[in-house]
């Protein structure tokens, strides 16, 4: 096959690094075949060779994460379908992962251990059926996509899996089996069963936990009495923002004697939600600046450990990257305000979220942080920050469980774990201990 090569006559070719800086800036220029021009000008090109086909993979990806319209990748996929024994494996798996999220072909490989993830993965995300493999090799993500591919008849033979996630995939797709579950080890997944199967009973027992089972159980409970009581009585603010939630997705109408009590909670969340709900607007509180009292960059440690009840995770701070991300969150770990916070955002395949002291997503430090846009990519074991908007960075932090390039550049990335390799234990509750210095 003959690639379209299509050539920019430029005044002056523009450097690699002039091409970043414009894409972080959001103005990319015309390209000219080079691996980064490739990628961040703005006129699509075909590669010139296979070497220069990751880039214009991760051009698409970019292009997505910005939100960008996708380029005519259906050229793209044909050139990659007839060069594929020229690509690397990294590029490869890159493919896989755009064409799972995209709908498009990917030509059929065998497994070995470099590529398995990622054609699973694929499987997963396709509907393809799974490949013949052996079952005892496969880790933790890869048993989930494994299973998430399978018929519900044939996922059943998984309910008993050592994995969180795993089970729970077996479950939303046989809800019969959920009655088999409301004594499972793991708090998220008895809630789901008692969702699934309407036990409001249960979903009670489980509102009175502490952490975000506690609070996400009230959704499912259904009964107007109840979650006016907890709406209006406890003085947990996430209880009160998540009853009051699924008091408006049960029709409830707020009585008119309520109406300030509501505006005037010092969670201002719940006034937040109440406008929303009206069709109203509301104001916050302005979020502060960094605190004077943060260490300088030079002062803080390179490695930290973040201490949970599922194990002990090694990270490296990317000082040069996102120095004052990483000066905050020292500055927070050393305070301890970390210390009994709860992963409350889990997304097998896709982050393991946490930072938010009430343990619903929407809170923070008080404060807020400048995005410091890098070109760290997002995979397996990075650590982003979370945030609502440009330069809204606060306390709330994200680990990837797998490679996800379409948040390049969108989030900032200030760490990377040492070792990925029991991140798939973390689910909604599991508990930060704390984040210590590595020497401690």
């Amino acid at each position: 096959m003959i690639s379209i090569i299509l050539f920019v006559i430029l005044a002056a070719i523009p450097t690699a690094e002039l091409a970043l800086d414009a894409m972080l800036e959001g103005t990319p220029f015309q390209s000219a075949q080079e691996p980064v021009l490739i990628e961040y000008g703005d006129v699509f090109l075909l590669p010139e060779n296979p070497e220069l086909v990751k880039f214009a993979i991760l051009r698409q990806f970019h292009r997505m994460a910005f939100q960008l319209s996708q380029e005519p990748v259906i050229q793209l996929a044909d050139y990659i379908t007839v060069n594929w024994g020229y690509l690397d494996t990294d590029t490869r798996n890159l493919w896989r992962e755009y064409a799972g999220r995209t709908g498009l072909p990917v030509p059929i490989e065998e497994i070995n251990p470099d590529n398995i993830t990622s054609i699973l993965r694929y499987c997963s995300e396709s509907g393809k059926q799974p490949p013949t493999i052996n079952l005892l090799e496969l880790n933790d993500l890869q048993r989930f996509y494994y299973v998430s591919s399978l018929s519900p008849v044939e996922s059943l033979g998984f309910i008993n899996d050592t994995n969180w996630a795993v089970r729970n995939i077996v479950m939303q797709k046989n809800p019969q089996s959920a009655s088999q579950m409301f004594d499972d080890p793991s708090l998220y997944i008895q809630m789901n069963a008692a969702k699934i199967a309407g036990r409001s009973d249960l979903l009670m027992e489980l509102a009175s936990t502490t952490g975000p089972i506690g609070h996400m159980s009230l959704s499912g409970v259904g009964q107007i009495p109840i979650l006016e009581d907890s709406l209006f009585e406890s003085a947990n603010p996430a209880i009160r923002a998540s009853s009051l939630v699924a008091l408006f997705e049960l029709g409830w109408r707020i009585p008119e004697e309520k109406m300030d009590i509501l505006f005037s909670d010092e969670y201002e969340m719940i006034g937040a939600l109440t406008a929303d709900f009206l069709g109203t607007d509301f104001v916050f509180s302005p979020e502060g600046s960094l605190p004077e009292q943060v260490s300088r960059i030079e002062d803080i440690p390179d490695q930290l450990v973040l201490v949970t009840d599922v194990g002990d995770f090694r990270l490296t701070l990317l000082k040069d990257e996102a120095p004052v991300t990483c000066r905050s969150f020292w500055h927070l770990a050393k305070s301890g305000f970390y210390n009994g916070i709860y992963f409350h955002r889990v997304i097998p395949g896709f982050v393991a979220q946490a930072g938010c002291p009430e343990g619903n997503g929407y809170g923070g430090p008080g404060y807020v942080i400048p995005a410091e846009n890098n070109c760290v990519s997002y995979k397996r074991g990075v650590v982003g920050m979370a945030d609502s908007g440009m330069d809204t960075g606060g306390s709330q932090f994200f680990i990837m469980l797998d490679n996800q390039r379409r948040l390049d550049c969108r989030y900032t990335v200030f760490a990377v774990l040492d070792d990925a390799e029991n991140i798939d234990d973390i689910e909604i509750g599991t508990s930060i201990l704390e984040i210590r210095e590595v020497n401690l």
